[in-house]
């Protein structure tokens, strides 16, 4: 009984992952266009990932990065590698300070994703850099440091959806401990 608890609870985690993702693919890509600004949009998806380290740590964050990264590889590029090699590098490295910061802060949280997506963008530039494929210095300062800034305005928004999510996980993980040393007594 007690580990179909644990699979249904891991099971939905991965579930709210899919569907934060796909959120953040769908606004990616239909909404976040119109809201460019000089032509700079939002990295949402870096953003899920990321938060994901923070609230699950390392491993999870890895992961999270590494699927969300080739989706978007799939979709959107054709250096498949490229983003999935990013993002488990952005959700790995949040993931690894998840045990050191104060996780209900979302200003916290925001300052670490904001930095993560940074992080992201110049993984990014980097890898391009050694495909050959022309990307200033520059645009380090042009459009990847924007880009961070402007992603992080959505940061507290889903951080603080996300662990709202990880605080009922918290809940239940609980009342599981509590109901099997209960039945151990019984």
């Amino acid at each position: 009984m007690r580990g179909e608890a644990v699979v249904n609870l891991a099971t939905s985690r991965h579930s709210v992952l899919g569907m934060s993702v796909l959120t953040a693919l769908i606004l990616e890509t239909a909404v976040f266009p119109h809201l460019a600004v000089h032509g700079i949009r939002p990295d949402l998806v870096t953003v899920v990932v990321a938060c994901w380290g923070l609230l699950y740590g390392p491993r999870e964050g890895f992961l999270a990065g590494l699927g969300a990264g080739l989706v978007q590889d799939l979709l959107f590029t054709r250096y498949i590698g490229l983003f999935a090699l990013a993002g488990a590098l952005a959700g790995f490295l949040t993931g690894t300070v998840e045990s050191k910061i104060f996780k209900e802060s979302v200003w916290v949280s925001t300052a670490a994703v904001g930095v993560a997506v940074l992080g992201h963008e110049f993984v990014v530039w980097v890898l391009l850099r050694g495909l050959g494929v022309p990307a200033p210095a520059l645009s380090l300062l042009t459009v990847a440091l924007p880009g961070a800034l402007y992603s992080t305005v959505f940061a507290p928004f889903v951080y603080r959806r996300l662990l709202l999510f990880r605080f009922r996980e918290w809940a239940r993980e609980r009342e599981m401990t509590a109901g099997a040393g209960q039945v151990g007594q019984g």
